[in-house]
């Protein structure tokens, strides 16, 4: 009689006076503070699993928590003795059992040896069945697949509060049909670390307990803020079997971890005004880890020195090196006669805090210019157009303004310039930039032609701004700062060219930290010093050095 217990498939709320005794392992355990008050601890909340594979949700109340917390751990087997039962009508369910159990007083809680019972348990529902799905469904399921494509981590703010996800593409077997999944908070971080970690050539990813979403018509999961748990590349049986039916299966070849549109189904409305995160151009150079914004600026120039098309695989985009009379993608491993012709337009933007060069590849290219990158390569070609020009079309996103989502991705932060940013959506749209403007206060900053002529000169002489900065502040220099226009001294220059030079030098720059102090030799109204001044960012030289070009004009 001491060996027997209920299956969960038989658990009911059918007799008050019934005892139910079960035997399994706990596959989840979380602490949950939902109906925490002061004077209790939060309440334990677990799932656990039977011999048959029969799943139930269980729950320790706040008043019992001190009775348990230290005898249950999870991945044990449990024999679990007088619990009473209610009905499974919470939010999201991480089991479709019609009931749910409550540890008492009197629950009797024994650790017991037994490995018939699966470690994780889980139940992967198939692609096709998540798709089919009309609204959002509150049952939690499992999901199983190869990782073909991956979005950016995505930052906003919601309610004052920041929230982060990313979103990544799965792709089953069998059929070939695909999932979006939306890894929310650390499980977005866990994701992007486990990449960043462990490269490899495939990433198998099992997300348990995940709930089913409905967003604009497009179904897909989500892990849960506390049920949830992910796996990538795990060593557990199902993982291993999948990756090898994956290498003996016919679509192998087919695969391509790509990059996902951060706007699939997003409005610019929801993109710009909504979602995304705003930073300066300023605020975007002081940032040390991948991330995406929102920003508003102006191009002021388009940098000639950089090509504004190259030789795209027609596979994976990514660009081609000449090999003989070939061309190699690396990413792809494959030789190709041809290419496909793409656009990555170097834009110099400028904002009212700083300026920064700004990557704009294929799509949003297009999409402004209203013309594919190869037709405006055979037409440029076809007039004589210099190679080391850009045709006068690209010319139009001069002296306009533009909404931008961009990525800031570090390369390495040693470097004077440790980031590239890439613009991954543009908005040109007034009435949008507009209630952008209104919405974060920005004010219009009018630059006049000296700032620009002076700009211009910063972004085409990159080395030679490099070469001029490693000059320790220490050190007296007598001779006139190349940096500056011909005939400009201190003295006769406007003092919102003093603004421009903090914009340009402060690029450069970077985050690098300087031993000298902050405040320079010299005359304050030297050239030299209105380098230094800049370098260290000291906005108390900054206005003493205004007062005197002031008092010098006066």
């Amino acid at each position: 009689m001491a060996s027997h217990y209920d299956l969960i498939c038989n658990v009911n709320g059918g007799s008050e006076h019934k005892i139910w005794r079960i035997k399994v392992r706990v596959i989840r355990l979380r602490r949950s503070s939902y109906f925490k008050d002061n004077n209790n601890k939060p309440m334990i909340e677990l799932v656990v699993l039977d011999e048959q594979g029969g799943r139930i949700q269980c729950t320790v109340k706040s008043i019992h928590v001190y009775l348990f917390e230290n005898s249950i751990n999870e991945g044990n087997v449990y024999m679990l003795e007088n619990l009473s039962v209610a009905l499974n009508s919470g939010k999201y369910k991480p089991t479709m059992h019609e009931f749910r159990m409550f540890f008492k007083r009197e629950t009797r809680v024994t650790l017991v040896e037994d490995s018939s019972i699966p470690l994780y348990g889980f139940s992967f529902v198939p692609f096709v069945e998540i798709l089919n799905e009309t609204k959002d469904d509150r049952r939690l399921v499992d999901v199983l697949g190869v990782v073909i494509g991956k979005g950016n981590l995505i930052e906003f703010k919601k309610e004052g509060k920041p929230c982060n996800y990313v979103v990544i593409e799965l792709e089953n077997i069998e059929g070939g049909l695909k999932l979006r999944c939306t890894l929310w908070e650390d499980y977005a971080f866990m994701f992007l670390k486990h990449l960043e970690d462990h490269p490899s050539e495939s990433y198998v990813v099992v997300l348990q307990f995940a709930k089913i979403k409905n967003f604009k018509g497009s179904v897909g999961v989500s892990n849960t803020t506390y049920n949830s748990k992910l796996f990538i590349n795990a060593n557990i049986p199902e993982i291993e079997d999948f990756q090898m039916r994956l290498k003996s299966s016919d679509s192998q070849q087919g695969i391509q971890f790509s990059q996902l549109s951060d706007h699939a189904s997003l409005t610019l409305e929801e993109e710009f005004l909504e979602r995304g995160v705003y930073k300066s151009i300023a605020d975007l150079k002081e940032v040390i880890q991948n991330s995406v914004f929102v920003t508003i600026g102006t191009v002021k120039d388009i940098e000639s020195e950089y090509n504004w098309c190259y030789r795209a695989c027609k596979k994976c985009s990514l660009g081609l090196k000449l090999d003989g009379s070939m061309f190699y993608c690396k990413k792809c491993v494959t030789h190709y006669s041809t290419f496909v012709t793409r656009y990555s337009i170097q834009l110099r933007v400028v904002d009212e805090t700083d300026s920064a060069s700004f990557i704009l590849f294929d799509k949003e290219a297009s999409n402004f210019l209203k013309i594919p990158a190869y037709e405006l390569r055979t037409s440029y070609i076809a007039k004589g157009g210099d190679k080391n020009r850009h045709p006068e079309e690209i010319d139009s996103f001069k002296d306009k303004k533009f909404l931008f989502k961009v990525q800031v991705k570090i390369q390495d932060m040693e470097s004077i310039v440790p980031y590239v940013i890439s613009i991954s959506r543009l908005c040109f749209e007034d009435n949008i930039i507009a209630s952008f403007e209104k919405k974060y206060q920005i004010e219009e900053v009018a630059l006049i032609q000296d700032n620009s002529e002076l700009l211009s000169q910063f972004t085409e002489s990159s080395d030679l701004l490099k070469d001029n900065l490693s000059v320790s502040c220490d050190n007296e220099v007598d001779t006139p700062s190349p940096l500056l226009p011909t005939g400009k001294t201190a003295s006769n220059m406007d003092s919102s060219v003093i603004k421009v030079l903090d914009v340009d030098l402060a690029e450069y720059c970077g985050n690098a930290s300087f031993d000298t102090p902050s405040k320079c030799k010299g005359e304050m109204h030297s050239e030299q010093t209105i380098v230094r001044v800049a370098v260290h960012g000291d906005e108390q030289s900054a206005k003493k050095l205004r007062k005197v070009i002031k008092e010098e004009k006066n």
